[in-house]
């Protein structure tokens, strides 16, 4: 009889990219896999039996009714093995260990510093609350076995380990459903496209700088095209009235909202250039975004945030250019030089793939959740 784990989550997406598409679909092949997240959709789905959960309106009923409904699900599962992957969820993790139940904590991010930096929690209650978090996570550690996402291990005293506690899963690319929307010869594509996937404004995001490159590009007669797949932060203003470089660009630029990852990919394939805009302050950044990885498994060439993370990689693999993110002269000239010098294009090109084959693969990341579920 298989093992039965459950997933569950009062934050992430029922389509979830790391959740569901790599940890549960690749799981449900040896596991019977059961995942609790946000979402308008229940019953069974690549092998994953799906529990969708309405999004909360707002923090304090995700924080009052949410997460409760949610654990409430989780325990009916009575699953072999639970798998967390919110801060909020950690009481209830640890709840769900002290019961005997074997938990283990997903940790996507610096949750610590974000908490500090989260601009809809009051300035006096931060401090607090990060503290309280810190105290929760070290003091779980010694029951709950924790996947801290971390680009390396210099990173890993944050999240207070124990050795044999814990487990490194990256956030790499499923290369098989990736390889879907590779191109052959990509440098021949007709046209200057520009490929976006991810929040447009949100709090590490901002597309400003890059809607600004492209009137600086435009002023120098070159027109490129962006392609942009995401939508905006709930707290964010859902136009562009503060930037008036906007209205010289927007018959260049396309904006497709949400869509699904499938969808998005194939646009990415008449494009020749990705873009990350994830920015996130050098103090709290532990591990490289999603798209990151999803672009290099494309052979897809791009431009990203030149914080030491990303530059670590591009020393090992030149997969793009690394830029300040803030500074739309430097993405304006980046995204030039890919689109103009072939030769440097061309290798970027080969150094994606030659990272996929040696290193950025989910597949070699998923044998390692597979060993954690079985040895826990």
């Amino acid at each position: 009889m298989k093992l039965k784990v459950c997933h569950f989550s009062s934050v992430h997406s029922i389509t979830d990219t790391r959740v569901f598409y790599r940890e549960c679909v690749s799981m449900a092949v040896h596991f019977q896999v059961i995942l609790i997240a946000i979402g308008d959709f229940t019953g069974s789905k690549n092998g994953v039996e799906i529990i969708g959960i309405p999004k909360p309106k707002s923090h304090l009923q995700r924080a009052f009714t949410t997460i409760f409904k949610v654990f409430a699900l989780a325990i009916k599962q009575d699953a072999d093995i639970y798998h967390i992957h919110d801060a909020e969820m950690l009481p209830f993790g640890l709840i769900l260990s002290l019961l005997g139940k074997k938990v283990i904590y997903d940790i996507h991010e610096n949750t610590k510093q974000d908490i500090l930096l989260k601009p809809w929690i009051p300035a006096k209650r931060k401090a607090f609350i990060a503290g309280l978090y810190n105290q929760l996570l070290k003091f779980s550690s010694n029951f709950i076995h924790y996947i801290p996402v971390v680009a390396n291990d210099s990173f890993l005293p944050i999240f207070h380990v124990k050795e044999n506690q814990f487990t490194v899963i990256q956030n790499f690319a499923d290369t098989k459903q990736m390889n879907n929307y590779k191109v052959t010869e990509r440098s021949i594509l007709p046209g200057n496209h520009i490929f976006y996937i991810g929040m447009i404004k949100d709090m590490y995001y901002d597309i400003n700088p890059l809607i600004d490159a492209l009137v600086i590009l435009k002023n120098q007669g070159k027109t490129y095209y962006l392609h942009c797949v995401g939508y905006f932060g709930s707290r964010t203003d859902k136009g562009f009235e503060s930037n008036s470089n906007y209205e010289l660009v927007k018959n260049q630029v396309h904006f497709y909202g949400f869509l699904d990852i499938d969808t998005a990919y194939k646009i990415s394939m008449q494009c020749k250039v990705g873009i990350c805009l994830k920015n996130q302050p050098e103090t709290m950044l532990v591990s490289h975004e999603r798209k990151f990885f999803e672009y290099i498994s494309i052979a897809l060439p791009s431009v990203f945030c030149n914080s030491k993370i990303y530059t670590d990689v591009l020393e090992k693999y030149p997969i793009g250019i690394a830029v300040n993110l803030k500074n739309s002269n430097e993405i304006a000239n980046a995204m030039d030089q890919l689109f103009t010098n072939n030769e440097f294009y061309n290798n970027c090109i080969i150094a994606c793939e030659k990272a996929t084959n040696e290193e950025f693969n989910w597949q070699s990341q998923s044998l390692k959740l597979e060993n954690l579920y079985n040895n826990i």
